[in-house]
C-alpha cells in the first residue's frame, strides 16, 4: 500500500465507473447491447466527438490548429535521425499534388474518381491521401504485399486512372498487368525515383501509361491553382480491399462519417477514462509501421492528425523496426499479438537463463506490479520499474503511454505481462474492415484478459444463432452482429456479397462467434467463416489451431488447411530463423543457413 502511494499513477481514475456493466441493453431492442458508459442523453451510439468535425478534412484542420502547425509527418534521414514536415508543409504539398491531379493528369474532382496508392507507409502516402481528400476523391490502398494479379484486379474494378507507388518494382508489375491495355490505368507517380530508367518509361508508354516522379508532380502542382472541393460526411473516403484469401479481394466502402464515428468512439473512451491524455505531450509521437492499407492504421493516423500529434514512419523493413523504435521513442504504439508474443517469449528466455537471485527479484517485482494494476495503478515509475522493468521498457523506446492490440487473440498471460512490464495503458480491440475498425474495446482500467470489452460508443451489438455450430443467442453465444455509424454500406460493385453481409434487421454479420459475459464484456470464442468439415464429418476452425502453434518460440507463422475429401489436416510452418539456427548450432548442425536447415529432413 505504501508503495502504491509513492508511485506516480500516470493514468489516475477521476470518477467511478462500474466495470461490471460494460454493455447496456438497448431499450426496445431485446438482445441488443450498447456501450456501458454512454449516458441516456447520448442515445444508443455517438457519431461525433468534436462538434465541428464531420469529415476527415475537418479533422486535419483541427490538428493543424491545436498543434500551431507543429511537427506532422517524419521519416529518417541519411544520418538515421527523424526529420518532420510541419502541418503547414504537409497541407501545402497536398494542395500542390491535388492541383497536379486535376490540371497535369486530367482527373475529375469529386467522389467518382478513385486514387490508387501502392506503397509502404511513408510521408508521401499521407500527403497523397490529404490531396485526394481535398478534392473529395476516394483513396484505394493496394496492399504492400499484394501480388500483381490482385493489384491489377483492384485497379480494374475500381477504374483507377492514377496510382501513386513507392518503387519501380511495383511500377513494373502494374505495367505487366496492363500489357493488353485492359486496365483503366493511365498514370503512375513514383515516390522513390532513383531507380527509374528510360526503359521503364518507354515500356510504360507502350501500354498507354505515363510515368512521372512524386517530386516532379509536386513541383508542377506548385505552379497551378485548383479550387478546394471539400468532402461531405457521406462521401466515400476509402475503398478498402480485404485480402481475398478465398477469391478476389472485396472492396469495403467507407465514408467520412464511418471513419469519424470510429475515431469519435476512441476519443470518447479516452475522455471517459484518461482525460489528461486528451492534451498530447509536446513531443507525443506515433510510430507508423502497421500497413496503411488496413483500417487500424488508418484510424490511428487520423486520430493523431486530428489531435496535432506527430507521426514517424518506420524505415520500411519490419526487421529493423526495433532500431526505428529506438530512434523515434514513440508514446503511442498500436500493435498486433505477434509482436507482444515475441517480446514476452524473449523475456521468458532470458529469465530461464538468469541466475536464481535475478529470477526471484523478477518474480517479486511482477507480483507487486500485478497488485498495483488490479488496484487501478498503471505506472512506469515505481521502484519495481527502476529495478526490473525499465530494461524492457527501453526496448520499446522507454516512453510508451498508450497501446492497443487487435487483429488476433492475445493470451491473458501475455496481456498481463505487457501491462505490468511496459507500465502503460494497453487495451484489446475487436473489429473488422467492414465496421471501419472498432466494435468492442476493453476498458483501460480493466486488468482482466480473455475478452475484448464491451461495445464501443459507435456500435450496437447482438448475437445471432449459428445452429450448425450449436451456438444460440439464448445461451449468450452466437455470431456477432453489428449496427451503427461505423458500419459500411457494403462492398464496391458487389451487390450479391453486400446482400449477404446484413441480416433482416440491418445488422452486419461479422462471421465471428462471441459470448456475451454477464458483465457486458464480449469474448471471441470461434469463427463462423473460416471453418470446414473433414471427410469424417468433423468441423475444424483452423485459426484456433494456428493460435496455439504460433505461441511456440520456434514458430514465426503457421497456416492450417484441410478439405472435406480428406480425414486429416495440413500445416505450412514458417520457423523463427534465429531460434532455429541457434538450435541447430547447439545440436551439431554447425553454421548452416535457414534455407539449408529447412531442407534437412532430420531438422
Amino acid at each position: 500500500m505504501l508503495q502504491r502511494r509513492k508511485s506516480k499513477n500516470i493514468f489516475p481514475w477521476q470518477k467511478p465507473i462500474d466495470y461490471n456493466v460494460q454493455g447496456l441493453p438497448v431499450q426496445g431492442q431485446p438482445g441488443v447491447w450498447k456501450c456501458g458508459y454512454l449516458s441516456e442523453s447520448e442515445g444508443n451510439y455517438i457519431e461525433k466527438f468534436y462538434p465541428e468535425v464531420g469529415t476527415l478534412y475537418d479533422l486535419f484542420r483541427r490538428g493543424k490548429l491545436v498543434s500551431a502547425s507543429g511537427d506532422c509527418l517524419g521519416s529518417r534521414n541519411k544520418n538515421g535521425q527523424y526529420e518532420y514536415l510541419s502541418f503547414n508543409e504537409v497541407e501545402n504539398r497536398a494542395k500542390a499534388l491535388s492541383a497536379a491531379f486535376i490540371h497535369e493528369y486530367g482527373l475529375t474532382p469529386g467522389n467518382s474518381t478513385n486514387i490508387g496508392i501502392y506503397s509502404k507507409n511513408c510521408p508521401s502516402w499521407a500527403i497523397t491521401v490529404l490531396a485526394s481528400v481535398q478534392q473529395s476523391m476516394p483513396i484505394v490502398p493496394l496492399y504492400d504485399t499484394l501480388g500483381p494479379d490482385a493489384a491489377c484486379f483492384i485497379v480494374k474494378q475500381a477504374e483507377i486512372r492514377l496510382v501513386v507507388v513507392d518503387s519501380i518494382k511495383r511500377v513494373r508489375s502494374l505495367i505487366e498487368g496492363n500489357n493488353n491495355r485492359s486496365l483503366s490505368l493511365k498514370h503512375i507517380i513514383v515516390i522513390e525515383e532513383d531507380d527509374i530508367n528510360e526503359d521503364d518509361t518507354s515500356r510504360a508508354k507502350e501500354v498507354g501509361i505515363t510515368l512521372s516522379t512524386f517530386s516532379s508532380a509536386l513541383e508542377k502542382g506548385k505552379k497551378l491553382h485548383v479550387k478546394l472541393n471539400s468532402p461531405k460526411p457521406d462521401d466515400t473516403y476509402i475503398i478498402c480491399y480485404t485480402s481475398g484469401t478465398t477469391g478476389n479481394p472485396k472492396g469495403v466502402v467507407l465514408t467520412h462519417r464511418n471513419v469519424v464515428a470510429n475515431i469519435s468512439a476512441w476519443l470518447k473512451m479516452i475522455h471517459t477514462f484518461i482525460p489528461e491524455v486528451e492534451q498530447p505531450l509536446p513531443d507525443e509521437t506515433h510510430i507508423s509501421y502497421l500497413p496503411l492499407s488496413h483500417m487500424i492504421e488508418q484510424m490511428t493516423h487520423w486520430t493523431m492528425l486530428g489531435n496535432g500529434v506527430r507521426i514517424g514512419y518506420f524505415s520500411g523493413n519490419i526487421q529493423t523496426l526495433a532500431d526505428d523504435i529506438q530512434a523515434i521513442r514513440p508514446t503511442i504504439f498500436p500493435t498486433v499479438p505477434r509482436i507482444l508474443n515475441r517480446l514476452y517469449d524473449s523475456v521468458q528466455a532470458k529469465l530461464k537463463a538468469a541466475d536464481p537471485v535475478s529470477r526471484a527479484l523478477f518474480k517479486l517485482a511482477y507480483k507487486r506490479k500485478v497488485a498495483m494494476l488490479r488496484n487501478g495503478v498503471i505506472t512506469n515509475t515505481s521502484i519495481w520499474d527502476k529495478l526490473v522493468f525499465s530494461k524492457i521498457q527501453k526496448q520499446m523506446g522507454g516512453r510508451l503511454r498508450q497501446m492497443v492490440t487487435g487483429s488476433a487473440p492475445l493470451s491473458p498471460e501475455v496481456l498481463e505481462f505487457c501491462r505490468v512490464a511496459l507500465g502503460c495503458m494497453l487495451v484489446e480491440a475487436y473489429g473488422q474492415t467492414e465496421t471501419t475498425s472498432l466494435v468492442c474495446v476493453s476498458w483501460p482500467k480493466d486488468s482482466t484478459g480473455a475478452h475484448v470489452g464491451g461495445p464501443t460508443p459507435c456500435a450496437n451489438v447482438k448475437l445471432g444463432d449459428v445452429p450448425e455450430l450449436n451456438y444460440f443467442a439464448k445461451d449468450m453465444k452466437g455470431e456477432i452482429l453489428v449496427k451503427g455509424p461505423g458500419v459500411t454500406s457494403g462492398y464496391y460493385k458487389d451487390h450479391e456479397k453486400t446482400a449477404e453481409l446484413f441480416d433482416e434487421d440491418g445488422f452486419l454479420r461479422t462471421g465471428d462467434i462471441g459470448e456475451m459475459l454477464p458483465n457486458g464484456k464480449m469474448r471471441i470464442i470461434d469463427r463462423k467463416k473460416n471453418i470446414f468439415k473433414l471427410a469424417q464429418g468433423e468441423y475444424v476452425a483452423p485459426e484456433k489451431i494456428e493460435s496455439v502453434y504460433v505461441r511456440s518460440h520456434v514458430v514465426q507463422q503457421v497456416f492450417v488447411d484441410g478439405n472435406s475429401f480428406e480425414r486429416w489436416l495440413i500445416a505450412v510452418v514458417v520457423p523463427e530463423p534465429d531460434v532455429l539456427c541457434s538450435w541447430a548450432k547447439n545440436h551439431g548442425y554447425g553454421e548452416k543457413t535457414i534455407e539449408d536447415l529447412v531442407e534437412d529432413p532430420k531438422v
